[in-house]
């Protein structure tokens, strides 16, 4: 009787295993309950449960098929990744696969192959119940059995460890209650305090050092082509020019708190048709421009239309590169590509008031009256580990897009149903281009936000930056230099400190 009695931890263990879809935790609850039945065997041969007496070895042969059914079952609850090996049952896959798969209410699997996690301001989803346990058994799993010595290859090293800061910094960032019932502050802050350490430890553990991370590949070059993207795009003197601005990074909106693009580099590249030289005498002009932004009638406020304008046939790219932490615990910029953008103006029309409003309208003629070809190219970890076109796909090739930049902070999985949206399957390509319309969508400059966001900040911004030529290692330091003045930064970075060391000294005990 007294076995059965203490069975109950283990039918916890079990139910709480099937719960959170945990592998090891059903293994435990396996283990445990064939130890608790078959140690003490030679005292007392049989059991009495009830009026029933029971052999113990049938007693354990029943609780150690039905743990390792629980087990197994915990084990197939996890979305099948198989990214890092072939084996979906890798503890990285199973890592991976708890941070980035969403499931919705009819068992739909998405992001589990998309650039950035499926987590907005107003997710509920790690901080709190089977998501939030999931994630924590399994990085400490990594800890505990030294995760980071199952795979070498510096290369997928270093994508996890990207991974995983990109969902510390979200932690880090602020969470507001969208959807009810609402997450209460305290266990908003309960959530990131228990992943804040296990994350910490498992991103230091995975550090490349610098002459690694150096030698990491450069994914455009292997995925640029003609008509696909520009080979030519980081050519020293070439036809396209980096620009930057004096007091900071370039492309501010996309390192805005509540996205994802926070342990990144973005450079923005521009080409006039008429090549290097025209390019840059076009900075110099707008540098030069001394008028007003805004023009102001009865009706409403537009942007100044005596602004020099690009000529048609200009090309504009954005460029997402990661940042790595390097095994001295300093942040490094690498050359792998995590997204492009690029837009090509095939028609300008002249600014007016009604150009203005024509442009922030939303509809079947948007795209003709955008006058712009938009193309993006994002990251997927199959063809970049594979080797398939450097690892860049255009979006028409991934999975359904859903915009966790410059969004509402929404996060329509934890939607009740019958709220989400999910139900209606977006062409990718299609709904980037909506969201990049809705930003990029006037004339010319006008959509250049690098310059003036026009179509976001309104009358009340009234200083240009002062654009120039940059570097790409240039605009790499600043954007390095920025992170480092970062809050995220600030409460990641001591907590790298003695998983570091003890990584430098591989005959002490690692956390």
């Amino acid at each position: 009787m007294v076995a059965f009695l203490g069975l109950s931890p283990f039918v916890w263990l079990w139910s709480v295993a099937l719960a959170r879809g945990s592998y090891g935790l059903a293994v435990l609850a396996w283990y445990g309950t064939g130890r608790l039945f078959l140690e003490p065997l030679h005292e007392e041969p049989s059991i009495v449960f009830g009026r029933v007496r029971i052999d113990r070895v049938v007693a354990a042969l029943l609780a150690l098929c039905a743990g390792g059914a629980l087990a197994l079952v915990a084990a197939a609850s996890l979305p099948a990744v198989r990214l890092y090996d072939n084996n979906p049952a890798h503890l990285w896959n199973r890592l991976h696969a708890s941070l980035f798969v969403r499931v919705t209410a009819d068992g739909r699997e998405y992001g589990a192959d998309r650039v950035d996690p499926l987590l907005w301001v107003g997710s509920r989803y790690l901080l709190q119940g089977p998501s939030h346990v999931q994630a924590i058994t399994l990085l400490n799993e990594f800890i505990e059995t030294h995760g980071e010595q199952l795979l070498r290859d510096p290369l997928k090293r270093g994508i996890l460890q990207r991974d995983l800061w990109t969902v510390f910094d979200w932690l880090e960032g602020s969470h507001a209650p969208y959807q009810q019932p609402q997450l209460i502050p305290e266990v908003v802050r309960k959530g990131v305090e228990d992943l804040r350490q296990p994350l910490a430890t498992v991103i230091a553990r995975l550090a490349l050092t610098p002459e690694e991370i150096r030698t990491l590949p450069d994914n455009y070059a292997a995925t640029a082509r003609p008509n696909a993207l520009p080979p030519d795009l980081f050519q020293p003197d070439g036809p396209w020019v980096s620009v930057g601005r004096p007091d900071g990074p370039i492309a501010r909106h996309h390192l805005r708190d509540d996205g994802p693009g926070k342990n990144s580099v973005f450079l923005v590249l521009i080409r006039l048709p008429g090549g290097r030289d025209a390019t840059l005498k076009y900075l110099d002009a707008l540098r030069s421009f001394s008028g007003p932004l805004w023009m102001h009638d009865a009706n409403q406020d537009y942007p100044n239309p005596n602004l020099p304008q690009f000529p048609v046939g200009t090309q504009v790219a954005l460029v997402r590169r990661a940042l790595l932490i390097d095994s001295t615990g300093r942040i490094a910029p690498t050359r792998l590509t995590e997204q492009v953008q690029l837009r090509t103006h095939r028609a300008i029309s002249a600014m007016t008031a009604q150009e203005f409003a024509d442009a922030q309208r939303i509809d079947e003629n948007m795209f003709a009256r955008a006058g712009q070809d938009f193309e993006e190219f994002s990251l997927s970890r199959a063809a970049l580990f594979g080797e398939r076109a450097g690892g860049l796909l255009p979006l028409a090739a991934l999975d359904r897009f859903f915009l966790t930049f410059s969004s509402h902070g929404v996060d329509f999985f934890d939607m009740r149903s019958g709220q989400s949206s999910l139900a209606t399957q977006d062409d990718p390509a299609h709904a980037a281009k909506l969201g990049c319309k809705d930003c990029h969508g006037a004339p010319g400059v006008y959509s250049f936000n690098s310059y003036v966001p026009f179509r976001l900040a309104g009358p009340g911004f009234t200083q240009a930056p002062r654009l120039s030529e940059i570097s790409l290692v240039d605009a790499e330091q600043v954007a390095v230099a920025w992170k480092q003045q970062r809050v995220d930064w600030g409460r990641l970075q001591p907590l790298l400190r003695g998983p570091l060391k003890l990584r430098d000294h591989p005959g002490q005990r690692q956390p």
